[in-house]
């Protein structure tokens, strides 16, 4: 008994098949999004060489800081932290040590933690708590306005917004040293 060969039978029904080229058309053009949009951050939006982020300049007067100096204070440094800073928590230890100094050479210097919004206050008060560093003031401030290049970033301002001093990022000992005499009275104090 011979048989005749009948034509194959489709594994998967015909709208099946539709579906899953469909999906597969899907996935493929999600993936070349993805791919056009990390390309573009990655290679063209990147800052020149020697261009930096916008950063306050010392001398420049910025509402946005004013408003973060405590009254009747002549001078602070506001510390610029966010939640996921990874430098900012492994700065933890010189913001301790810059609130003992202050406190031991009895410096009017006031020192305000500043957090990128509201939601952000709480997270920070836990970890400058944990690692025993407890601010003047704790305020959320738009980064954007106060020009916040990276976190960490410390400030010197007078109680007119004027940017006396800037230092960004996790700071050597030579920086170290720098923001520590700040704690010295100014000029005019002296």
């Amino acid at each position: 008994m011979e048989t005749t060969p009948t034509a194959p039978v489709s594994p998967t029904p015909k709208s099946r098949s539709t579906l899953d080229t469909v999906a597969n058309i899907a996935i493929i053009i999600v993936c070349a999004i993805a791919a056009f949009i990390l390309i573009r951050n990655n290679f063209f939006n990147k800052p020149q060489p020697g261009q930096r982020p916008p950063s306050a300049e010392v001398g420049e007067k910025l509402d946005a800081l004013r408003e973060v100096v405590p009254a009747g204070t002549d001078h602070a440094l506001v510390v610029a932290v966010a939640p996921g800073c990874h430098f900012c928590t492994e700065s933890m230890p010189f913001y301790k040590r810059l609130l003992d100094e202050r406190n031991q050479k009895q410096s009017k210097t006031r020192v305000i933690a500043a957090v990128p919004n509201e939601g952000a206050k709480a997270e920070e008060q836990q970890k400058l708590a944990s690692a025993g560093v407890n601010p003047d003031a704790l305020v959320a401030v738009d980064f954007q306005d106060i020009k916040v290049p990276g976190t960490p970033t410390i400030f010197h301002v007078d109680n007119q917004g004027k940017v006396l001093g800037v230092w960004v990022g996790k700071q050597d000992s030579s920086g170290e040293e720098e923001i520590l005499e700040a704690l010295s009275p100014l000029p005019a104090e002296r």
